[in-house]
């Protein structure tokens, strides 16, 4: 009786053991099962954000990627529009490379014709020129070609005369050497020319304004008139019809102008002997 009770423990004890062990390997199993459970589902957790993450990157590369092609499109639009614009522009470099060709020989060709109308008109010009030295020439009974042309170049008036419109004047202005009426008038023709000619009150105005005073009141310049058979008369022939005189009536047969007098009565008679400076006058070479 004692062993079987003995038995009995000895089996229940077992028993109890097994049965222990068996619920500490069932809750070893739990545990396993929780932890793969859990394990599982943060898997899932953590594929399915993967999912989500990776679908959200392909949504955006795929925009990204359709932005791109957009972009790439467009820049192929503005690279053709480029090459369009650089064909028009290289074409109209060589239209205006042809222009600039084409003007630069119609300049060429102008500055040829303009240098051949250029040397036609100085041509003409020599021409017209010559004539009209050769009308000038004519218009001389003797033509003094000494006086005017010394250095083989024409010239209006000769060295050291005055033009005053048609004439040319030489005013003796040294302070020696003063001359007779005859002296001077020699002196006049031995260049070529006479005592001056007064005809008008214009000339008579231009020579009083070309004289100067000296030595004294009766000192002046001798000029071209005289008295011929008792009428006063230039040396041109030509009576006298101004009569500027300072002392009508005297005896005397020559005239002198002086500077220190009104202008219309600026002549003075004297005689031939009487020494004075002299003005001549010769017709100017106008061409």
């Amino acid at each position: 009786m004692e062993e079987e009770i003995q038995h009995s423990s000895v089996v229940f004890k077992g028993r109890a053991a097994a049965s222990r062990t068996e619920v500490q390997a069932s809750g070893s199993r739990f545990h396993h099962l929780l932890c793969f459970g859990i394990i599982c589902f943060l898997l899932c957790v953590i594929i399915n954000v993967a999912i989500t993450y990776f679908a959200m990157e392909t949504k955006k590369l795929k925009k990204n990627l359709s932005d791109l092609d957009a972009k790439n499109e467009q820049l192929t639009l503005e690279k053709r529009d480029l090459q369009n614009q650089t064909e028009d522009l290289r074409m109209s470099m060589t239209k205006l490379t042809a222009e600039k060709l084409f003007f630069k020989n119609q300049t060429k060709e102008m500055t040829v014709n303009m240098t051949i109308l250029q040397n036609q008109n100085e041509q003409l010009r020599n021409s017209d020129k010559l004539n009209k030295i050769l009308a000038a020439i004519i218009s001389y009974s003797n033509f003094p070609a000494d006086v005017f042309c010394p250095n083989e170049v024409f010239q209006t008036c000769p060295k050291d005369w005055i033009q005053f419109k048609e004439s040319c004047y030489f005013f003796y202005n040294l302070n020696s050497q003063w001359k007779t009426w005859n002296e001077s008038r020699q002196f006049c023709q031995s260049n070529k020319s006479d005592l001056v000619v007064i005809s008008s009150l214009e000339e008579q105005n231009f020579i009083k304004n070309k004289i100067q005073y000296y030595y004294d009141t009766h000192h002046g310049y001798w000029i071209g008139l005289q008295k011929v058979n008792n009428n006063w008369t230039w040396v041109d022939g030509s009576p006298d019809t101004l009569g500027y005189w300072n002392n009508p009536g005297s005896s005397e047969d020559f005239t002198l102008i002086v500077q220190d007098a009104p202008l219309n009565q600026s002549w003075i008679q004297n005689g031939n002997g009487f020494l004075n400076k002299y003005i001549c006058e010769i017709k100017a070479l106008i061409f």
